[in-house]
């Protein structure tokens, strides 16, 4: 006999009986909201957090959700966490948790004054423009890879137009919202929240990091930040660079040991590395990014985001980019011409290495604010508060 979740899985797959029912259950969702909201109000103090589909707890909507229980600690605050991920998400003890498509979650974003977000909401059917505010932070404000409807592999459905305000720390991230999902609202350019502690560069917290990342004294640290690819499925990621021939060669040119902090894309189930090289540490499962990247001495990564943020810390950044002419038939294609950009980039090893003999502090800093100035970079440090801020003042109003 099938399960309930099998028979799910059924008709999600069938085009035909997913066209049928699907009208009919957003129909019902929909109406469940709206009796919930005549029945029960909106609540002007009750904040609804989702991070990565609610997947986690974690990024721009994790430090937005601190912050404001840190300076209003009477608001209520709600997290969406996916039923599978419900027992391996952390969060304080303040914090609600409810699925997002339970009854409870329907409740929650019903009744909610705000909705906070870095990812696309599929619910925002349900919002209540003239009571409710939603306000999506997204999660790659300098990423070159084309998104929404920017992306001509692959189609999107538009909400964006629903939200009431998104954030940004540059030029380009304001600008792709306005080409990639047709948004046309406010953007607050104060930054992004996860970046506030990379523009504070606090030793101590650093220090702290370091301490839970079990990482020695006089020990230097390589992050190697892959992005994902469509062709892997969700699956389990290879990595592309030769991660013990990266560290042989920093230990050669620096005289000092040196660990590989390596992560998978949060769409990955994991990276596949040399498990046998005991440098090199897994920090797929590590919660927020901007923690890693603030005890990194340099970064490679290939196509992600996440080298527009390390660049705020003025460290070496390289991307890695071996096999760039399949990504860009399979997964994604660019906003600019990489050859067009700051970036330092190598297609094999040799180049890689290269690189990094010619990359000094020095060089290392300016290019880095020669990436400020290509992406038009405006960064704050107080990213979290002006978001807050805007949250209270509507809070009260």
């Amino acid at each position: 006999m099938l399960s309930t979740k099998a028979v799910k899985q059924a008709l999600k797959n069938n085009p035909l009986t997913f066209k049928v029912f699907y009208p009919l259950l957003r129909a019902y969702r929909v109406n469940l909201m709206r009796l919930f909201q005549r029945v029960r109000g909106i609540r002007a103090d009750k904040v609804v957090f989702s991070s990565f589909d609610s997947d986690a707890y974690s990024d721009n909507p994790r430090y937005i959700s601190e912050r404001l229980h840190a300076l209003k600690p009477d608001c209520d605050i709600v997290w969406l966490i996916s039923k599978n991920r419900m027992d391996k998400v952390k969060t304080p003890d303040y914090v609600r948790r409810v699925t997002p498509l339970g009854i409870d979650g329907l409740y929650e974003q019903a009744t909610a004054r705000f909705w906070v977000d870095n990812s696309r909401h599929a619910e925002n059917i349900y919002l209540n423009d003239k009571k409710q505010y939603y306000i999506q932070t997204w999660h790659g404000d300098r990423g070159f890879k084309r998104v929404g409807v920017d992306d001509e592999k692959k189609a999107v459905y538009l909400f964006e137009d629903r939200c009431a305000m998104m954030i940004a720390g540059s030029e380009f991230g304001k600008n792709t919202y306005r080409t990639a999902f047709r948004y046309q609202g406010p953007v607050l350019m104060d930054g992004c929240p996860r970046n506030d502690l990379l523009m504070r560069n606090d030793p101590a917290l650093a220090a702290e990091i370091r301490r839970r990342m079990d990482l020695p004294e006089g020990v230097r640290v390589l992050m190697y930040a892959p992005t994902y690819r469509r062709t892997d499925n969700r699956g389990m990621q290879r990595a592309v660079l030769d991660i013990p021939r990266t560290l042989d060669h920093l230990e050669k040119k620096t005289g000092q040991p040196w660990r590989c902090l390596y992560r998978a894309h949060y769409k990955m189930a994991g990276l596949i590395a040399d498990a046998d090289d005991a440098r090199m540490i897994d920090a797929s499962g590590y919660p927020e990014m901007a923690e890693l990247l603030l005890i990194s001495d340099m970064l490679i990564t290939d196509y992600s985001s996440c080298g527009g943020d390390f660049a705020l810390l003025r460290r070496p950044l390289f991307l890695y980019q071996a096999d760039v002419d399949g990504y860009l038939k399979d997964d994604h294609s660019f906003y600019f011409r990489m050859e067009d950009s700051p970036f330092l980039i190598a297609h094999d090893q040799a180049e890689l290495e290269k690189l990094i003999d010619e990359t000094d502090a020095q060089k290392a800093r300016e290019n880095c604010e020669a990436l400020d100035r290509f992406f038009g970079t405006t960064e704050t440090g107080h990213a979290t508060d002006a978001v807050c801020q805007y949250i209270i003042e509507r809070m009260q109003g």
